[in-house]
């Protein structure tokens, strides 16, 4: 009898694995065709892995429409030096807010020089597709705001890097089944959306992506969420655990729903593999195959095989870090440690 009811927790998990993959066949539909002047802002702090090569796919995009592409830089950064040699805007952050982050001092920045009817932005540390910004900005006809999220892409193949390309797989689970919530490193508004209400609300803020999809909720806004053109996240990761840390406390602090959500799903995964491993029955092996089929289809490109095979063990120790870190409101950031209490909007 025991037996029979355990048999039917990968079955389960099976039939909503199923279901998610029906449903996110609506990545990829065709969000419309709006376009205009766009300004894409990039917050940068020090030489990003491959920085050139990013900054080369962010000026050859198959656009429509003009679009300028700023960065935004600390003060004496070196990275400078690197983009003197491309056709951008670089422009010094400025002490526009105090209890903010510097990521969205950088973009507050980059706002008040951008000269585009539709700001994006983006990040350093990405790799764009040619079709990116005319996707990303295709949907704004009809939503507030629209976002895709990224395939990982190791600089190498380390076990820090394998297992960070799987944990980031996670960032789709956010979405459920939609576009739920903006991932900062594409996202894309109408420059009227960027009012006194939202640069005073981000202003107080950590979280850039995690206060901007709050605003669009309660405006009672859409966000779409674009298959088509996943950027590709370049990276060589020495610290993982405290890159992962500041991922699942930011979860944690801005949606306290969503963290509760993955500590029942990777303990789940982690009761599963426990059964694998006494029955030693292949029923338990189904959810896993799904988990990574769903991945790739997720995609659809050759760079996401390596994060959709990493995403089972990658499910796995974000819920680890996720136990570890439940309690803690610091995170390191980019050398500097922050507070992450979310402001009242």
């Amino acid at each position: 009898m025991l037996l029979d009811t355990l048999i039917a927790l990968p079955v389960l998990l099976d039939l909503g694995l199923l279901y998610q993959i029906w449903k996110e066949r609506d990545f990829f539909k065709n969000f419309g065709s709006f376009h205009a002047f766009a300004s894409v802002i990039v917050p940068v702090k020090g030489i990003d892995n491959g920085l050139e090569d990013n900054v080369k796919s962010l000026l050859s995009q198959e656009y429509p429409d003009p679009y300028e592409v700023i960065y935004v830089v600390e003060e004496d950064d070196p990275v400078q030096e690197v983009l003197k040699k491309f056709n951008v805007k670089v422009v010094k952050a400025e002490d526009l807010c105090d209890k903010c982050s510097g990521k969205i001092r950088a973009q507050l920045t980059g706002l008040k020089y951008a000269k585009g009817n539709v700001i994006v932005f983006a990040d350093s540390d990405t790799r764009f597709h040619r079709n990116w910004l005319r996707e990303l900005v295709a949907p704004l006809g009809a939503y507030m705001a629209s976002t895709t999220f990224s395939i990982a892409k190791p600089a190498r193949l380390t076990l820090n890097n394998v297992l960070r390309a799987g944990f980031w797989t996670l960032g789709f689970e956010s979405q459920a089944l939609g576009g739920t919530f903006l991932w900062g490193g594409s996202m894309a508004f109408k420059r009227e959306f960027f009012d006194e209400e939202v640069i005073k609300e981000l202003s107080r803020e950590w979280c850039d992506d995690c206060t901007l999809t709050r605003i669009v909720k309660r405006r009672g806004g859409k966000i779409a969420l674009v298959g088509r053109a996943e950027p590709l996240n370049v990276y060589d990761e020495k610290d993982l655990w405290k890159w992962a840390e500041r991922q699942v406390i930011t979860v944690r602090v801005y949606s306290r729903r969503g963290a509760k959500a993955f500590l029942l799903i990777g303990a789940y995964f982690v009761l599963l593999l426990a059964l694998l491993f006494v029955t030693l029955s292949l029923v338990y092996v189904s959810p896993y195959f799904l988990w990574i089929v769903k991945n790739l289809l997720r995609t659809r490109r050759r760079e996401a095989l390596l994060p959709s095979i990493a995403s089972v063990p990658g499910v796995v120790f974000a819920w680890l870090v996720l136990i570890a870190s439940w309690r803690k409101k610091e995170v390191v950031w980019r050398g500097r440690v922050y507070q992450i209490t979310p402001s009242s909007p």
